[in-house]
C-alpha cells in the first residue's frame, strides 16, 4: 500500500471520524487502512454487457464509509457510492440492507476504487445484524453510534429488496480444527468436516437445514438433528453413527423372523433424513402425483406383510360370507302360518247439530208526511197549468203533479202543504232455533273368541334352520362382531403398512 501524505499524518481526521472513534473507545483518530461502510442498497440484477458489468458487476454495494463519508436522513436517494465485491463471485456471502461490511481501496486516496470484503464479524450471529445495534441502548444516536443521520432500521426496513430477515435468530454453527462451513442467514448449511470417534478421522459431509435452536458441539461428529440433512460417510460403520442405521438382512430362523446384521464392517455410505423424501423424473412416461415407494432390502418383508393382509381380508369376508348366508338360507326358505286375528268393533253414536232459521214476518207502517215548499207560476194565455214537482221523501224521490189556475197571463203563487206518503211493510227475524239428533252407527258384529267362541293362535313353524339360529343366536353375534372388529383391524394395519417416505412419480 502507499504510504499516507504529510497531510493525513498531521490531520486531526473529520467530525464523523472523532464521533466514531469515541464510540469505539479510541485515544486519538487514526488513519483508516481497512474501512467500514453501511450498506444502503446491492445490485442483484445480471448485466450481459461486458463494458457495463466490468465497471458496476453484480453484488456491488452502494455503501457510506464510517468517518469519512456524509449523507442525509434519506441516503438511497442520494448519489451511490459503489463498491464491488474483492472476493469471487462464485462463492459470495451477499450482505443486507443496514448491515456493516469491510471495505478496502487500491490506494490512500479517498477518490482510489474501493472493494469491499464481506459482513464485519462482531457478532456470533448468521442472520441480519444491523450495524453497531449491539451499542443502541446505550448510544441510541445513530451520529454517535456510527457518524450517520441516517437510522439504520429505518433504511433497512423501507428497502424495497427482498430480504432474509426474519424476527428468528440464526447462530453460527460450532466447528472444529480444520472444518470448512458454509452456513445461511435463514438455517441452510454445508460443513465439510471429519469423525473424531475413528482414530484415522475421516471425512464427513453433511448439508441440510437447521432447526431453530442454538446448536452445541456433537461428540459423534455431526451436526446433530436437524428438520432435513444428507450426510456423506467414509470408512465409519453405520451403527456408531446412530442405532436407526442398524440393518435387518434376509435370513431367517425357525420362525421366520429376520435378524439383525451385526457386523462391524467399515464403509463408504449416504444418509438421507427428512419427514417425507421425493425422487422426481423428467421422462415423458413419468406421472404428474406421486406413488408411495418401497425399495431396498424391506421389500420382501414389505410382501409378506403384504400378503398376510391380503388374506386376513379374505378369510373375514369368508366368514362374514357364511354367517350371512346361514341367516339367508333360514329366512328364505322357511314358512310358517299366519295366526288368526279376532277383531270386535263397537257401536259409534254420533251426535249432529243443527241451527233452523224461525223465518220473517211484515209488520204495517204508517205513511210519512212531507212537506212541500210554496212556488210561483205563470199562467199561460190558454188558462190553467199543469205543474210537476220531485220531492225527497224517506221512502226515496216522488214526482207529484197538480193543476194550478188563474187569469191568463198572470202569475199565482202556490201555496205550501204536506202530503202523505205510504211507508212500506218492515220485515221482522223471528230468531234461531238448535236441533240435536243422535244417531247410532252399527257395524258388523264380529264375535271372535271369549268364553263363547274360544280360539287359538297357530304356533310359529319351525324346521332345523330357524332352530339353528334360535339356539346359536348369540354366537352369530359374536362372529359377526369379531369380523367386523378384524376387518378394521386389517383396515388400520393396511393404511400404516403402505410406505409415508418415499415417493417417485
Amino acid at each position: 500500500m502507499n504510504k499516507p501524505s504529510i497531510e493525513n499524518l498531521f490531520s486531526s481526521g473529520s467530525y464523523q471520524e472523532e464521533l466514531y472513534a469515541s464510540a469505539l473507545g479510541w485515544k486519538k483518530p487514526e488513519l483508516f487502512i481497512l474501512n467500514r461502510g453501511i450498506v444502503i442498497s446491492v445490485k442483484l440484477g445480471i448485466d450481459t454487457n461486458p463494458q457495463s458489468s466490468s465497471i458496476l458487476p453484480q453484488y456491488s454495494v452502494n455503501a457510506r464509509i464510517i468517518g469519512e463519508d456524509h449523507s442525509s436522513e434519506s441516503p438511497e436517494n442520494e448519489l451511490p457510492r459503489w463498491y464491488a465485491p474483492l472476493m469471487s463471485n462464485s462463492i459470495i456471502s451477499v450482505p443486507e440492507i443496514g448491515e456493516q461490511v469491510f471495505i478496502v481501496r487500491e490506494t490512500t486516496l479517498n477518490n482510489s476504487k474501493g472493494y469491499w470484503i464481506a459482513r464485519v464479524n462482531d457478532t456470533d450471529e448468521v442472520s441480519t445484524k444491523l450495524t453497531n445495534n449491539e451499542n443502541k441502548e446505550t448510544n441510541p444516536e445513530s451520529m454517535s453510534r456510527y457518524g450517520m443521520r441516517f437510522d439504520v432500521e429505518k433504511i433497512s426496513s423501507e428497502s424495497r429488496q427482498p430480504t432474509s430477515t426474519t424476527e428468528r435468530k440464526t447462530f453460527q454453527l460450532p466447528l472444529s480444527l480444520g472444518d470448512v462451513l458454509i452456513q445461511g442467514r435463514n438455517g441452510s448449511y454445508i460443513r465439510n468436516s471429519y469423525l473424531p470417534i475413528y482414530r484415522n478421522k475421516p471425512g464427513i459431509l453433511e448439508m441440510g437445514v437447521l432447526e431453530n435452536r442454538t446448536y452445541q458441539r456433537n461428540p459423534t461428529g455431526t451436526v446433530g438433528s436437524t428438520k432435513t440433512k444428507t450426510v456423506h460417510f467414509s470408512d465409519a460403520i453405520p451403527t456408531d453413527i446412530t442405532p436407526l442405521l442398524a440393518k435387518v438382512v434376509d435370513k431367517q430362523q425357525n420362525n421366520t423372523t429376520p435378524v439383525e446384521d451385526d457386523s462391524n464392517v467399515k464403509r463408504d455410505f449416504i444418509v438421507n433424513m427428512a419427514e417425507e423424501i421425493y425422487n422426481i423424473s423428467s421422462t415423458k412416461d413419468s406421472q404428474t402425483k406421486m406413488h408411495r415407494l418401497v425399495l431396498g432390502e424391506k421389500i420382501n418383508q414389505y410382501f409378506r406383510e403384504q400378503d398376510r393382509i391380503i388374506r386376513g381380508f379374505i378369510t373375514i369376508t369368508q366368514n362374514m360370507l357364511t354367517t350371512v348366508d346361514v341367516l339367508y338360507n333360514s329366512y328364505l326358505n322357511h314358512n310358517h302360518a299366519i295366526p288368526e286375528i279376532n277383531v270386535d268393533l263397537p257401536d259409534k253414536e254420533v251426535i249432529d247439530k243443527q241451527t233452523i232459521n224461525r223465518g220473517f214476518r211484515t209488520v204495517p207502517q204508517p205513511p210519512i208526511s212531507v212537506f212541500v215548499p210554496a212556488s210561483r207560476v205563470r199562467i199561460p194565455g190558454s188558462g190553467g197549468v199543469t205543474i210537476t214537482k220531485t220531492i225527497d221523501t224517506p221512502v226515496g224521490p216522488k214526482r207529484i203533479t197538480e193543476t194550478v189556475g188563474g187569469s191568463p197571463d198572470t202569475t199565482v203563487t202556490v201555496p205550501s202543504k204536506f202530503i202523505r206518503v205510504p211507508s212500506p211493510p218492515k220485515q221482522i227475524n223471528l230468531g234461531y232455533r238448535t236441533v240435536v239428533k243422535r244417531r247410532r252407527i252399527k257395524f258388523d258384529d264380529i264375535s271372535i273368541g271369549g268364553n263363547d267362541n274360544p280360539r287359538f293362535t297357530v304356533a310359529i313353524e319351525t324346521d332345523s334352520a330357524t332352530d339353528f339360529v334360535q339356539n346359536n343366536i348369540n354366537d352369530v353375534a359374536q362372529n359377526l362382531e369379531g369380523s367386523k372388529v378384524q376387518l378394521l383391524t386389517l383396515t388400520n394395519t393396511l393404511e400404516h403398512h403402505l410406505s409415508k417416505r418415499h415417493f417417485i412419480n
